[in-house]
């Protein structure tokens, strides 16, 4: 059953108007008519069964599910080449990222985008992703922030995935999640020291190294197994 995100509060029995971009979806992708039933996640995440009628929806009736994580598990990733770092974040969200960090680090390359075009592309990926693994939360993505801003951040648990670590310590209890992916090259020496000085735990992800959009899907898979 397909589902969507709509920016409205909703109970049961209402008869509301879809915006044009999902009817177009239902109608010209889906090839779907009246009588079909979506799932509808409202602006306070909850989801509804709601049937299609002439281009309205026709709330039924609440459902509840447990789909998210029971904590913040948030990724700040390194900015890597466009078309990999948007696998990254669709494939973040699918694992269950709460929130989404663009990453700038000192081997980060930023070429002359536009930072809020980005973004808002960015955005529309995690919501498509967070609709088709059926969350009922989409991930945020904040604005793109430095490694220096994001290791002044507070969290009870703060990860690096690092190649050059042998063996996994106890990170503690489940926990808010913070987990930082370096980019192509990793993290110098200099802000390894600096993230270590501020509470940052390593961890390795095996013994292989992998590319920066591999290690964030295995760390949030690892990190996020003991939070379900």
């Amino acid at each position: 059953m397909q589902q969507y995100f709509i920016d409205k509060f909703l109970k049961e029995g209402d008869l509301i108007e879809l915006d044009e971009e999902i009817v177009h979806h239902i109608r010209k992708v889906l090839r779907k008519n009246d009588g079909y039933k979506i799932r509808l996640v409202s602006k306070d995440n909850q989801l509804y069964i709601a049937s299609i009628e002439k281009g309205l929806a026709l709330i039924e009736k609440a459902i509840e599910e447990k789909r998210e994580l029971d904590h913040k598990l948030v990724l700040a990733m390194a900015l890597i080449k466009h078309d990999r770092f948007e696998w990254a974040i669709q494939k973040a969200t699918e694992l269950g990222a709460t929130t989404i960090i663009p990453m700038i680090s000192e081997r980060v390359v930023i070429k002359d985008d536009s930072e809020q075009k980005r973004l808002t592309r960015y955005r529309k990926i995690v919501k498509e992703a967070a609709e088709q693994s059926l969350r009922l939360k989409v991930p945020d993505i904040t604005d793109f922030m430095t490694l220096e801003e994001i290791s002044l951040l507070d969290y009870p648990r703060k990860i690096i995935a690092y190649e050059k670590e042998e063996r996994n310590k106890s990170t503690g209890d489940n926990a808010d999640t913070l987990v930082l992916i370096g980019p192509e090259g990793g993290f110098s020496a200099a802000e390894f020291d600096v993230l270590k000085e501020r509470g940052f735990v390593s961890i390795s992800l095996g013994r292989r190294v992998l590319r920066a959009e591999t290690a964030a899907c295995a760390a949030l898979t690892i990190l996020g197994r003991g939070m379900e």
